[in-house]
């Protein structure tokens, strides 16, 4: 067997072996936080909120956009 064919194995191995008692820690752990006590989509809607103040910091400019526009809508159908 060549030294190739022994790493791979010796992954493959690893990988089949630690990767159940990794699943296995996980959902252990899943179950024993259990983190919020409101309807458990606080930390989603927390976590949107935060990305939405870091993707679009001044959500002044949106408002100012449309009434820039309809500013420009009015002035071209008069």
């Amino acid at each position: 067997m060549e030294p190739m064919e022994l790493c791979v194995l010796v992954g493959l191995i690893l990988i089949f072996l630690l990767m159940p008692w990794l699943m296995v820690v996980c959902v252990k752990d899943l179950f024993r936080n259990k983190g919020s006590s409101g309807s458990g989509g606080g930390g989603i809607i927390g976590g949107m909120a935060a990305m939405d103040r870091i993707v679009n910091p001044a959500g002044q400019h949106v408002q100012e956009a449309k009434e820039v526009e309809r500013e420009e809508e009015g002035i071209g159908g008069e």
